[in-house]
Parts: structure tokens; sequence; C-alpha cells
């Protein structure tokens, strides 16, 4: 691809760019597959027409989907003998997703298959299981979680324990801001790339003032000596310009979807706000 004009992304290894004086052509490898966009019609086509003379490919059409195993076979696979005892499993898993939001998504999935189950969806409520008994509830560490939005549509999100307990909420809140700053920097240099370069800061919208403030203040802060002198990026980023920092109501952050079990009126409300709809079972 260097060959051919494109320079590859200096933000993603895998992620390889083309100028032209109509636009900008975009080629993204994942392993063996490439997607091929960009708002130059007639170079994208010699795009194409290149990659076939040089490796020997199939034309998928239009995308539809880019990831790895996003098929569940419905239909493959031996069906169990009695399917009562996965169907109890993913009851009882079920119940469990009240006070263990992390497991939501892999319940979500096996849940589809409750009518036909097959062996390979037994072993997957199996490994969801082993997961529950070998992660420990009483860390005592903090969830980070954000949601990365371009325009209305949401674009990069994360959900992890800190490394570390924190000693208040507002510690902890200061932590994930740091780690959601990172994702900044990292997006809106990868847009730069691609042509859409942002002159005014990016809005970091946080729920705790008293994190805001210690952001925001470059004052040193008695109680905060202690924090890893990494997260205090966050104020070199703020006094750039690269972000600021609006307060917005707790009963609207659509980052606590991420990181705690909510009402059914304000999680069906965030989940308005990411734009999910529930996938059907046949995928």
């Amino acid at each position: 691809l260097l060959g051919f004009s494109f320079t590859q992304s200096r933000y993603d290894p895998s992620l390889f760019l083309q100028k032209t004086p109509k636009g900008i052509v975009v080629l993204l490898v994942y392993v063996d597959d490439i997607v091929v966009t960009g708002s130059d019609p007639d170079a994208i086509s010699k795009t194409q027409q290149m990659l076939h003379s040089t490796f020997h490919m199939k034309e998928l059409g239009h995308l539809n989907y880019f990831l790895v195993n996003v098929k569940y076979r419905r239909h493959e696979g031996e069906l169990l003998d009695d399917p009562t005892q996965y169907r109890k499993l993913v009851g009882s898993l079920i119940y469990v997703t009240i006070t263990r939001p992390d497991i939501s998504f892999a319940v979500h999935t096996v849940s589809k298959f409750m009518q036909s189950p097959r062996h390979f969806h037994f072993s997957a409520v199996q490994r969801i299981i082993k997961y529950l008994l070998g992660t420990s509830r009483h860390t005592r560490r903090s969830t980070t979680g954000w949601c990365m939005f371009l325009g209305n549509a949401p674009i990069s999100w994360k959900c992890k324990k800190q490394d570390s307990v924190s000693k208040s909420s507002t510690e902890a809140e200061y932590r994930a801001m740091s780690v959601a700053c990172s994702e900044i920097i990292w997006l809106r240099g990868l847009l730069t790339e691609l042509g859409l370069s942002q002159a005014q800061p990016t809005p970091l919208h946080v729920d705790n003032t008293s994190a805001i403030q210690i952001a925001a203040n470059p004052v040193y802060h008695e109680r905060t000596k202690h924090i890893e002198v990494d997260c205090h990026s966050i104020r070199d980023a703020y006094d750039r310009r690269v972000i600021n920092l609006p307060h917005v109501s707790t009963s609207i952050q659509i980052a606590d979807i991420f990181t705690k079990t909510l009402p059914r009126q304000r999680h069906n409300f965030l989940l308005g706000k990411l734009m999910l709809v529930d996938s059907p079972a046949s995928i």
C-alpha cells in the first residue's frame, strides 16, 4: 500500500490514507479483510482495481458490518438432548445481571437461543459462570466508563475496573476523566488525518463538580497528591484547550449506563441516547 501513494496513519497502524485532488481514500485493514471508503469515487475505483491486480481477493459489496465472529450460528452444531438446564442457567444469569452489569451483553446473547440451544451455546454459558466464579466482587475498585460521540453517533466507548482503589468518588471520577481525555486526544488526531480537524475544545461532560475543579485549577491540591502523575495530564489538555469540562446532571449522564445498574426508565432513556437497538436473533 505504501508503494501506491498511501500513507500509514500515525494513530492507527491498520489505517492507510491517500489524499487526492478531489478528496481522500481510506483503507482499513483487519487480518485479511479490507474496508475501502472515501470521498473520491474515481480514486476508490482505482484503488479497488489495484487491490484486485495485486492480491487474490473477493469483492463483498457495500459494508453491512465489520466485526469478527459477529454471527452466532443458530442452526449449526448438535442440539442439547435436554435444554432445561440451559434455560435454568440462563434465567439465573439474567437475574445476576441486576448486580453484575458487566455480564449483561454476554447473557443477552446466549438468551437468544433458549428455544433450541446447542452444545457450543451451553459452553458459552459455562464460560460466563466461570467468569463469575473467577472474579472478585469485593475489590472496592471503581469502574471507569465513558462514551465518545461524533455528532450524535457513538464511535468509541469503554467500561473497565480501575487499577487501584480510590479514596473518594471525586478521585475515581478524576481517574476516569484522565482515561477519557487520552481517548479524546487520540480521536482528535485521527480525525485530523481524515480531514476533520477540530478548532474548538472537545467537551468532556462530567457530573462531579469537585473533579472538574481539580482538573481546571492548576493550584496544588493536598488531597490529590497521591494520585498518579499521569492522571494530571488532563490539566495540560484543559490548559491547551484540547478539552473543556461542562458539568452535566447525573440524571442524563450517559456514561452511567456502563458503570452501574439503573432503573428501567433511565436505562431505556440512556439507550436511546446511545442510539442502540435490539438485534434480531437470526444475526
